[in-house]
């Protein structure tokens, strides 16, 4: 696989039991982001399918976007919220 100079920080969220793309395309795509220098994290979520996240739910794939959004502040995307006084 062949990742472009320039290619952003990348995170990955993927579904373990997803039969449309098989977690092993994040994987791959993970190994490739480090190999070529890229930051990157990846987060498989061993029960969920191709469409987890979308509802609510009590399943831990559910907090993908609360991990998501941990990883963009490290990587300096996000902000931290403005504390109250």
């Amino acid at each position: 696989m062949r990742i472009p100079a320039g290619t952003p920080p990348i995170f990955l969220a993927h579904g373990g039991a997803d039969i449309i793309s098989p977690p092993e395309h994040s994987v791959l795509m993970y190994l490739a982001l480090r190999k070529a220098g890229v930051p990157a994290e990846l987060h498989i979520y061993a029960t969920a399918a191709h469409d987890f996240g979308v509802r609510p739910s009590d399943h831990p794939c559910s907090t993908w976007t609360q991990a998501c959004a941990a990883w963009l502040r490290y990587q300096g995307f996000l902000k931290l919220p403005a504390q109250t006084q």
